[in-house]
C-alpha cells in the first residue's frame, strides 16, 4: 500500500456562500450552481461566477416580474410560498427547481460565452467555436423553465 489518501477538492467557492435575490426568490448557493452545472471547478474564480449569478437573477427576475408582482398580490411573500398544481420534488416545489434552472441556464450561458476556455479541454480550446451552441442551449433551457413558471407552452408554432 502506497499510503496515499485521495481527499475530496475543497470546494470552488467559501462553503454556504450564496447570492440573495430579495424577499420573493430563493437564494443561490454557490457551489450548489458550481456542481450542478459542472462550471469549472477552482479554475472559475468566484469573482467571474457571481456577478454570472447576480445578473442571471435580475435577467430571470426581469422576465417573471409581471408573474411576481400577481404573486405578491395574491398574498405570496417568497416563491416557495406560491401553491403549484406538481407535487414537490426532493422538498421543494416545480416553482422553485424551475427558477434556479432557469438561473443557473442563464448564468452558464454567460460564462460559456464570456469565457470561452470555461469548458474547454485541450482540444476544445482550440476550437472555441464549437461552444457557441452551449451557451444557446443553457439559453434555450432558462426560456424553458421560465415559460413553464407562467404557464406557457414551450414553443409557440404559427403556420401560415
Amino acid at each position: 500500500m502506497s499510503g496515499f489518501i485521495a481527499s475530496p477538492p475543497s470546494p470552488a467557492s467559501p462553503a454556504g456562500d450564496k447570492i440573495t435575490g430579495g424577499a420573493f426568490w430563493p437564494e443561490i448557493e454557490v457551489n450548489d450552481f458550481r456542481d450542478a452545472m459542472r462550471v469549472g471547478g477552482g479554475t472559475v474564480t468566484e469573482s467571474r461566477i457571481k456577478p454570472a449569478l447576480r445578473d442571471a437573477m435580475v435577467t430571470v427576475g426581469k422576465d417573471l416580474k409581471a408573474w411576481r408582482l400577481s404573486k405578491i398580490a395574491a398574498g405570496y411573500t417568497s416563491l416557495a410560498a406560491v401553491p403549484c398544481n406538481d407535487d414537490e420534488i426532493d422538498g421543494e416545489t416545480a416553482y422553485v427547481a424551475q427558477w434556479r434552472r432557469a438561473v443557473y441556464a442563464t448564468a452558464t450561458a454567460d460564462l460559456v460565452e464570456t469565457h470561452r476556455d470555461l469548458t474547454a479541454t485541450a482540444e476544445g480550446a482550440r476550437r472555441a467555436e464549437e461552444f457557441m451552441p452551449t451557451a444557446a442551449d443553457h439559453r434555450r433551457n432558462a426560456i424553458r423553465a421560465i415559460r413553464a413558471i407562467l404557464g406557457r407552452p414551450g414553443i409557440s408554432v404559427d403556420l401560415l
